[in-house]
């Protein structure tokens, strides 16, 4: 894992100011090349071979490369390449791939990776992002000339302007992240998942096509009780190769393991491959007793002493929280709606402490195999619409946007090669592209690569996300018996007998910082009017221009965001109404770091 830069102009310096700003995400070597038309940088995290044998640039005949990620699967191109390579770094086979066989050779990759390669010879550069996103790209314009990096701060540092985008702003606002080309930042873009740009360097012309758009994946049909078992046993075997393939490299393995179903498979299958995991829980501080946030970190441990497994767990309390905001705000580089990111950053922060380099997680189990109860309403309108239900309507029209404009934006970007004719199927092709790649895949590379640690994301191997986009989206999401809507039915019955009963029957508990808990309580359990959290949040809101754009005042913070003296319950619930203002009052809050970290102007 590596950071790449580019700048379509010579400047050693402004190169170096890149690499120095990244060092966090490749501490292990950097490099820089350039000529007249071009320069590229790279920082070095090396997994599979030694720094000596995987710095870059890496210079191939008139090929020059800068790659960030993993190739699962190069050891098998490596076979199928006519040539006789130098090294073990799936760098090489990158390379060569796209020499001897040209940019085709990219829709044979399955892996993570964000790369720029740039020939010398015909002047054109080739800058691509993977299926998945996995790997971010940023890029904008000085003075006319394309920069691009893996990190927003590396686009800051030679002169991009700290200066929020409006357009962003609106769909931040309204569904609490930015999906998409769309940044926070004006005048900076983002390489959307599977998008190849072909430019010369020299005219500025430019063709682009998107990874997601080939292959279309056909649907299985006819499927008998025969063939249902069938197709668990292939799903588990899949997911076992794409596990297995996902411990390559030379660096120490940590699993983020949550004690839910697709970790604890995770974990499974890497007991399997014969590797002796070493597993990372998170347990909160609870303020209400009869709290079920910490049930699955309980049964993480549980499964780990079955299998005499190391599990390590990071207690998370409400100062170790407050006192990262600064930080993951900084590393994140851009805000999000989510509650948790502190305790995300505080649990990377523990990894890197344990002398891990290399992180597996369970996430992408949800979108591929449709583990969410929103998935029995299958249409992304429905999901835009619930994000920011009960957000006010601000005054100000240049802020305001509806759902119309955000389906408008949504298919101006999204790649229409994954959507068929299964409704289920189209819903969480969607949401891979969009809160999967945005939100989850981001979080985790931002937060674990500050420091200097690679995630890696089996259930999104290719091996296994397209055999189960091939199963419709009814099987993957209904009780074969009853035909009912029941989420991730086909794989949870997959693993029984596998993983234990209690792994396997437990209700989907949702992975938080107790921050309802902790600000609103319950009737019997009230939240705290002098909580640091809350004495935080009234005084990271006060800011008067924060105040403006997002029309409110201190009145409103106290009585509408942290009211938690009003306890009419909620029908279904016993908390009370402020509870639904928590993403509008987290969407404001962690927008406020991060303007106020990034120092950005509106």
């Amino acid at each position: 894992m590596c950071a790449i830069h580019g700048l379509f102009y010579n400047s050693k310096e402004d190169i170096n100011k890149m690499i120095v700003k990244a060092h966090h995400r490749g501490p292990d070597g950097n490099g820089s090349w350039s000529d007249e038309h071009i320069t590229l940088g790279h920082n070095l995290l090396s997994i599979v071979d030694t720094e000596t044998k995987s710095k870059q640039p890496w210079i191939f005949e008139d090929l020059i490369l800068v790659y960030n990620g993993e190739i699962y699967n190069y050891k098998q191109l490596q076979d199928e390449l006519d040539y006789q390579f130098q090294t073990n770094t799936d760098t090489e086979v990158l390379a060569v791939g796209l020499k001897l066989q040209g940019i085709d050779f990219i829709n044979k990759l399955d892996g993570m990776f964000a790369f720029a390669c740039y020939n010398k010879t015909s002047k054109q550069l080739i800058l691509a992002r993977d299926s998945n996103g996995t790997k971010p790209v940023y890029y904008g314009y000085k003075d006319n000339k394309l920069c691009f990096s893996s990190e927003i701060k590396s686009l800051l540092e030679i002169g991009f302007k700290r200066k929020i985008c409006k357009e962003a702003l609106r769909h931040y606002y309204k569904q609490g992240l930015n999906t998409g080309y769309l940044t926070l930042f004006d005048g900076i873009k983002k390489l959307i998942p599977g998008e190849v740009k072909i430019i010369n360097v020299i005219t500025n012309s430019e063709t682009s096509f998107n990874l997601n758009n080939i292959n279309k994946i056909p649907l299985i049909t006819n499927i008998t009780n025969e063939k249902y078992i069938e197709l668990q046993e292939e799903t588990i075997d899949r997911l076992h190769q794409a596990v297995k393939m996902s411990l390559m490299g030379r660096r120490n393995i940590g699993l983020f393991l949550s004690g839910g179903l697709d970790s604890t498979s995770i974990l499974y299958e890497m007991v399997k491959s014969d590797v002796q995991p070493n597993t990372f829980t998170t347990f909160f501080d609870l303020s209400i007793p009869d709290s079920k946030l910490n049930d699955d970190s309980l049964v993480a441990k549980k499964y780990c002493d079955e299998l005499n497994v190391t599990n390590n767990q990071l207690h998370q309390n409400e100062k170790a929280y407050v006192d990262a905001m600064d930080n993951t705000f900084y590393a994140l580089e851009e805000p999000r709606q989510g509650k948790s990111f502190p305790t995300y950053y505080n649990t990377n922060k523990f990894l890197s402490e344990n002398n891990i380099t290399v992180t597996l997680s369970g996430d992408g189990g949800d979108e591929v195999l449709s583990g969410y109860k929103h998935h029995k309403m299958p249409f992304w309108s429905t999901k835009l619409n619930s994000l920011g239900m009960h957000h006010r309507e601000l005054n100000n029209t240049e802020l305001n946007i509806n759902l119309n404009e955000q389906v408008e934006y949504l298919n101006s970007w999204l790649p229409t090669g994954g959507l068929t004719n299964d409704s289920i199927n189209n819903m969480l092709y969607t949401e891979c592209l969009n809160t999967l790649c945005d939100d989850f895949f981001i979080r985790n590379d931002k937060l674990g690569m500050n420091f200097s640690m690679e995630g890696r994301f089996p259930f999104v191997l290719k091996v296994f996300r397209d055999f189960v986009r091939s199963i419709p989206g009814d099987v993957k999401s209904s009780d074969k018996h009853t035909h009912r809507f029941n989420p991730k039915y086909f794989f949870r019955e997959a693993y029984r007998g596998k993983l234990p009963k209690y792994i396997v029957n437990k209700d989907k508990t949702g992975w938080r910082f107790p921050t309802d808990e902790i600000l609103i309580g319950n009737k019997e359990h009230p939240g705290k009017n002098n909580s640091v959290l809350r004495q935080y949040i009234i005084e990271t809101l006060k800011n008067k221009e924060l105040q403006e754009i997002f029309e409110f005042d201190d009145d409103t913070v106290q009585n509408v965001y942290l009211n938690n003296k009003n306890y009419t319950p909620i029908p279904g619930s016993k908390f009370p109404p402020a509870l639904l203002k928590q993403k509008e009052l987290f969407t404001i809050l962690n927008f406020a770091v991060w303007k106020k970290v990034f120092k950005m102007t509106i």
